[in-house]
């Protein structure tokens, strides 16, 4: 495996990781009647469409050596697992100095 597919396989990775949260989301058992819970389907429903567009997108630049797609995508997917493990290292680091 060359060293430049390993940036587009971890975006991959991710866009599945980020499908698969939403589809858990949408499977979970409610506590009960909730009147809001066709509204939040309908976001999630848009949302996960939205992520598969980009998992197509990052495929069709793959396949086509469509860098500037896939450098797009590519920032777009892992731009929320760096917050995210940005504000992870925050709230040990900062529960370890109290």
């Amino acid at each position: 495996m060359s060293p430049e597919m390993l940036i587009p396989i971890v975006a991959g990775v991710l866009l599945t990781l980020y499908f698969l949260g939403i589809v858990y989301a949408l499977l979970a058992p409610t506590r009960g009647p909730d009147p809001q819970r066709g509204q939040a389907v309908g976001c999630l429903v848009i949302v996960a469409g939205g992520l598969l567009l980009l998992g197509v997108l990052l495929g069709l630049g793959v396949a086509f050596d469509l860098t500037w797609l896939v450098d797009a995508i590519v920032a777009v997917v892992v731009y929320p697992s760096l917050l995210l493990l940005a504000n992870g290292v925050y709230f040990v680091v900062q529960k370890f100095r109290k």
